[in-house]
């Protein structure tokens, strides 16, 4: 079998020379990279023919050509051989324009970080900041927490939230809860603040910080289209979509997937 030879972009060319083999491709663009210069080297390369390779002449054979002989030349290959002529349009339509790398694909930040210390927060953040350790290596939030941290606790999301977490078996002292939402007078009464969310998450300089269900992520992240087992870099961590704590509640089968996605997704020194 014959060995193949694999076409590198000049962009990912150093890299290669210095000794890179493997690279994270989150969002495809390298992929992207790679195919496009597959096509412009397949593009580029001279169809096959059975004409003989002309050999040059000797500089005192050689004569200079008239106009006319010159647009005479130029049109034979193109009249004697027009399946050669088809397949160089063919390559030429099929070459991309350009091989430039797409954008990476990061999420926006939208909503800004307020830059008030946390003495200056509400006193209910306040409060909330008072029970978190910072740093923090592993972030937590969904949208009932303002409620399971004031009062009006569901003793269900919490036995699912213990078992989850005792599970992946983490480093005593590496996780923190950080609500996205203060709660009210009373259950369900939640008031979303992203501004002071984003800012304690940028004090508690997570590693990882882990969101569960689409409410508590679009309301810091409006945009954001992240599914469940997913992951973005944010804030210069990653950030972990899973589904919602009370979807958990109500299907408890679905907590061991979880558990076995997280187990792979975190990593800590111990």
């Amino acid at each position: 079998m014959a060995s193949s030879t694999v076409v590198l972009s000049e962009q990912i060319r150093p890299w290669h020379n210095a000794g890179l083999r493997f690279l994270f491709d989150e969002d495809g663009s390298i992929a992207q990279t790679m195919a496009d210069a597959h096509a412009s080297a397949a593009a580029s390369q001279p169809a096959q023919s059975s004409v003989a390779p002309v050999q040059p002449q000797a500089p005192q054979q050689y004569q200079q050509s008239s106009p006319q002989q010159s647009r005479e030349v130029a049109q034979q290959p193109a009249q004697r051989h027009p399946q050669q002529a088809q397949q160089t349009q063919r390559a030429q339509r099929l070459a991309p324009q350009s091989s430039a790398v797409p954008p990476r694909s990061m999420p926006s930040l939208v909503i800004h970080p307020t830059n008030k210390p946390p003495e200056e927060w509400p006193e209910q953040w306040q409060g909330y900041w008072s029970k978190v350790q910072v740093p923090s290596p592993v972030v937590w939030t969904y949208w009932s927490l303002g409620d399971d941290l004031s009062g009006h606790a569901d003793p269900k999301r919490r036995e699912v939230l213990k078992k989850l977490i005792s599970s992946i078996n983490l480093p005593r002292g590496t996780s923190s809860f950080w609500p996205v939402a203060a709660s009210g007078q009373v259950a369900d009464d939640l008031t979303p603040a992203p501004e002071i969310f984003l800012a304690g998450l940028r004090r508690l300089r997570p590693r990882y910080s882990v969101v569960f269900g689409s409410k508590a992520l679009k309301s810091f992240m409006p945009d954001s289209t992240l599914r469940p087992y997913l992951f973005t870099q944010f804030l210069g961590h990653r950030l972990i979509a899973l589904p919602d704590v009370d979807y958990l509640v109500k299907s408890p089968s679905m907590l061991a997937p979880v558990v076995a996605y997280l187990r792979t997704a975190i990593r800590l020194p111990r």
